[in-house]
């Protein structure tokens, strides 16, 4: 189902993944066998949802994170195809809930199909990826995964609670960071280990690299949809604003700009179009949000990197520290 002459993505484009390409071909090819079935229309969204890409940044993490003690066998292959799948499937549910138009550039599963098509093409998404992993056999794989879509919702129902809320404290940000991005991240790379026969300090040490590396990454994110340009960004910039979701940089101008109110009155206005979005942004800039949040997100890098050191040394090891870094200095 791969795009003819479609390369798989790797995180960030960096060059030291290309000692896994095969790894990641790997997973590409089960994700399309995983999503072939006798009905057109799934077989049109799944095509539509692989020509789009993706950086395949959890797949990579089981990976690398099992291969820091052994070459990974088919139930690391099988996991890191079902948590694939798992991403796609809150993108496409996220996507509908904020009635976004575009991901990675191309239109998205609700813009194209309609909400009804994109929540179900979300559920069967879940439900390939539990079934999946419930044929590995290992229920430890199947409890981490079912945890990982737990907290994911939990932190979905946070955010649309805090949505257009500039009182909304830094650390309610943090948990909700935690809970729809690190938490998954890091479970992706402490199932690596426990599929690998890690013991538990080395499991432990890996899940607090994958919660560093997360939170890093996400806050980035959120830089970034207020920096990067469009056509890189393969969405609107100030697209978090837009469905009034408030992130770090805009929460540090808030407590620390004397322009604060005004900011808070745009937010709490909503339907904010481009004139607003780039008010903010330049105020955001103005007050050092920004700058602040790229500090905060090379605090949990850091943090991220340290955790790597009770494991063997090797190649693995190398490439997720690598990863780490290459993850924080994106510019799209």
């Amino acid at each position: 189902m791969q795009a003819q002459g479609e390369t798989v993505q790797t995180a960030a484009g960096s060059a030291f993944f290309e000692d896994i390409r095969p790894w990641l071909q790997r997973v590409e090819d089960e994700i399309a066998r995983a999503l072939q079935v006798d009905d057109p229309l799934i077989e049109e969204v799944s095509t539509h949802l692989l020509r789009g890409g993706g950086k395949r940044l959890r797949p990579a993490l089981v990976l690398l994170s099992g291969a820091v003690f052994t070459a990974p066998g088919p139930a690391h292959f099988t996991v890191a195809t079902a948590a694939e799948l798992i991403h796609m499937a809150t993108l496409v549910h996220d996507d509908s809930i904020d009635r976004s138009a575009l991901r990675r550039g191309v239109p998205t599963v609700n813009a194209r199909w309609g909400d009804r098509v994109a929540i179900l093409t979300g559920d069967y998404l879940f439900a390939r990826a539990f079934s999946l992993l419930a044929g590995t056999g290992d229920d430890r794989a199947v409890g981490i995964m079912a945890d990982v879509v737990f907290q994911m919702c939990m932190g979905e129902i946070a955010q649309f609670n805090q949505s257009f809320d500039p009182s909304s404290p830094e650390g309610a940000y943090l948990e909700r960071v935690n809970k729809k991005t690190a938490h998954f991240i890091a479970e992706c790379c402490r199932a690596g280990g426990l599929l690998a026969g890690a013991p538990e300090p080395m499991t432990r040490a890996l899940r607090d690299f994958g919660y560093g590396v997360g939170m890093g990454f996400q806050i980035v994110d959120d830089i970034l949809d207020l920096t990067a340009r469009a056509d890189r960004l393969g969405k609107p910039i100030g697209s978090d604003l837009r469905s009034g979701v408030i992130t770090l940089p805009v929460l540090h101008a808030l407590a620390n700009s004397p322009q604060g109110r005004r900011i808070a009155e745009v937010v709490v206005g909503g339907r904010l179009g481009d004139a607003e979005v780039e008010e903010i942004r330049a105020l955001v800039e103005e007050a050092g949000g920004l700058q602040y949040a790229y500090q905060v997100a090379e605090r949990f890098t850091r943090e991220a990197r340290l955790a790597l050191s009770p494991l063997p040394a090797g190649p693995a090891r190398e490439a997720l520290a690598a990863l780490a870094d290459a993850l924080i200095h994106r510019d799209y």
